[in-house]
């Protein structure tokens, strides 16, 4: 059943990275559909009027059909009144900033029972140069608090091949939703107003400032890797392409080479805009919510090692990159 459970959530981080791609893809085809936001909105049923908590819906058909031809059967949650209010509560945590491009770029979310993985941010517009979305959430994690989530999420990169060594995350007690709205909202903020963006020019990439100076000596492309980083176990996971489930006996030895390399968590590792998300996520709970963010690795239940990656000098040093997307764009 794990090894099952691995797979299918590896086979949702595949398509998600997908959707991904095509969405870029149809962003840079537009040019000559180019039309305004209002357009768009009207067009596809946005009402930007209408508070974010009253946008919740039906997942799209085209999203269930994806699901199920990946072998899946998902159903319909309806949120009782406690669900909603952990919804209504995530929403007002997010920064200012999020709420008004949400209000303009998010047409609706949902929540299913059954999904394989957490979340699923999908663009519903075509060629157009503006951009809406949805985003889909596994219902289960309106009922875990942000440790055990992202704990659980953790564990499925690791093999248990020893039963005395355990892996744990400490990220606070605030719900999991908000971490996962965070982390899904910045995905709209950073597609919408095309925050990381390169458009290809004679071969090669062309980056726009903030792309140039967020992935320089991280990032090639949205998936590729540069040197030193490429050396280092903890590119290695299975969010990673080519990647794989460690043992749980190299847990100390992954997360000594995570705190070498820029990044806030494995996931992070995944494309250059999981990396956006999961560092500002992570930011922005820890400095803003004070909550912490200490992964914990115990043999025989005694502390083996902690390791803090916003403590890490590589990762700080890109923290001031982030008023992008905290305060909006610069005047």
């Amino acid at each position: 059943m794990k090894n099952l459970r691995a797979f299918l959530f590896w086979l949702v981080n595949i398509i998600c990275l997908l959707f991904s791609i095509s969405s870029s893809a149809q962003h840079k085809e537009a040019g000559k559909h180019s039309i305004n936001l209002h357009e768009v909105q009207v067009r596809y049923g946005l009402d930007s009027s209408k508070p974010l908590s009253k946008r919740i819906t039906i997942t799209p058909d085209n999203i269930i059909k994806m699901f199920r031809e990946a072998g899946m059967s998902p159903t319909e949650h309806q949120l009782t009144k406690e669900e909603l209010a952990t919804v209504v509560s995530a929403i007002s945590r997010l920064p200012s900033f999020y709420q008004q491009v949400l209000k303009q770029h998010l047409k609706s979310i949902s929540f299913l029972d059954n999904m394989p993985n957490t979340a699923l941010t999908s663009s519903i517009t075509g060629n157009e140069t503006v951009r809406l979305y949805h985003i889909t959430f596994r219902s289960g994690i309106l009922h875990q608090n942000i440790s055990e989530w992202v704990s659980e999420k953790e564990r499925t990169c690791f093999s248990e091949t020893d039963s005395t060594i355990s892996i744990s995350i400490q990220a606070g007690i605030l719900k999991a939703f908000n971490y996962v709205l965070l982390h899904e909202g910045t995905h709209v903020v950073d597609g919408s107003l095309q925050i990381i963006s390169a458009d290809s020019v004679a071969g090669r990439p062309h980056m726009n400032d903030f792309t140039r100076k967020f992935t320089n000596g991280i990032w090639t492309n949205i998936n590729t890797l540069s040197f030193p980083v490429t050396d280092s176990l903890a590119i290695k996971s299975r969010f990673r392409r080519d990647g794989r489930r460690y043992d749980n006996t190299e847990a100390l030895e992954v997360y000594s080479e995570l705190m070498k390399i820029p990044f806030v968590s494995l996931y992070s590792t995944a494309s250059w805009h999981e990396d956006l998300a999961e560092i500002f996520t992570v930011y922005y709970l820890t400095k803003i919510y004070n909550q912490p963010f200490r992964i914990i690795i115990k043999k025989n239940g005694k502390v083996a090692g902690e390791f803090e990656p916003m403590k890490s000098d590589l990762v700080k040093s890109r923290l001031s990159l982030l008023h992008r997307l905290y305060i909006g764009p610069e005047s």
